[in-house]
């Protein structure tokens, strides 16, 4: 699929989730900056692909440069972005994002899903090489996967292909943004996993914290961690019953929080053998997208 190594991959790379929008500079493979802002969720379109183009420049991009820009949220086939989550992208339907970055950036930019981004990133470079049917499976603010079949990272017309995120779970109760209730992303994300420790009585806990007061002991916390890896192994499952997928990588930051991974392959024993995929953590780490961003940047350009 890749016609270029790791080490070729040089230029720019930025990541917009819903906490948090990283860029890179990557040279020769290796990740030489990077710059991390808050993702303002209420900011509004025009705001945050000026916001985009902006961390770019800071990053040391200068036009003619390969860059690509992952984003959450749904991206079609005619380049229009749009929230599937409006309680962390509020205001974002049909934004022309490529066209849009691209009188900031110039036309060489490029724009996909970043989950799309960090499958691609993986299966090029990372944990999901080797395999003809893997998951790029986040857990962080969201829950959503980036989808390889056959060596092809799946994509459809109009881009909510991978929000597994708002699948239902067997165990879901409670309403998300995207208007459906009962799905994984209201069980497992890390803003989940926040609201429900806020009608435990600790509100103002950070997912983060709650993963301390777990590590400390405490019960409470604990089983919002148990809850939360549960239902990702239950979609695991799901994935590899739907879709036949061999190897589900994850990532994000409730994902790769220390004692998580284990979590989810014991749940996931409780499923049959036949829908146990294997499950592995990211080997890019938080740079699974700007690596796969870049990459299909580099391939594009290449091909001008």
């Amino acid at each position: 699929m890749s016609t270029h190594t790791i080490d070729e991959l040089t230029g720019f790379a930025v990541d917009l989730g819903g906490t948090k929008i990283a860029a890179a500079a990557i040279e020769n493979g290796k990740v030489a900056d990077v710059l991390v802002r808050r993702t303002d969720g209420n900011a509004g379109p025009l705001k945050l692909v000026a916001e985009l183009a902006d961390i770019a420049r800071q990053i040391g991009f200068k036009d003619g440069d390969p860059i690509g820009v992952a984003v959450a949220g749904r991206l079609d086939s005619e380049g229009l972005w749009s929230a599937v989550n409006t309680s962390i992208l509020a205001d974002l339907n049909e934004q022309p994002l490529a066209s849009e970055l691209g009188k900031y950036l110039g036309s060489g930019v490029v724009a996909l899903n970043d989950t799309r981004a960090a499958v691609i990133g993986e299966y090029r470079f990372g944990a999901a090489q080797n395999t003809g049917a893997a998951a790029y499976l986040t857990v962080s603010t969201g829950v959503s996967a980036g989808i390889v079949l056959n060596g092809v990272p799946l994509q459809s017309p109009n881009g909510l292909l991978g929000h597994v995120g708002f699948m239902t779970s067997r165990h879901g109760t409670r309403s998300c943004g995207s208007g459906r209730t009962g799905t994984f992303e209201s069980i497992a994300s890390g803003r989940a996993i926040e609201a429900k420790a806020t009608e435990l009585g600790f509100g103002g806990t950070t997912c983060e914290q709650v993963f301390d007061h777990a590590a400390s002991g405490e019960k409470w916390a604990q089983q919002l961690i148990q809850d939360s890896s549960a239902a990702i192994a239950e979609l695991c499952a799901n994935l590899a019953a739907s879709l036949g997928i061999e190897r589900v990588v994850i990532g994000g930051g409730v994902g790769l929080a220390p004692g998580y991974l284990d979590r989810v392959k014991t749940h996931l024993l409780d499923e049959p053998e036949l829908f146990r995929p294997e499950i592995v953590g990211s080997s890019l780490g938080k740079h699974s997208a700007l690596f796969g961003a870049l990459s299909v940047a580099v391939e594009r350009k290449a091909k001008q």
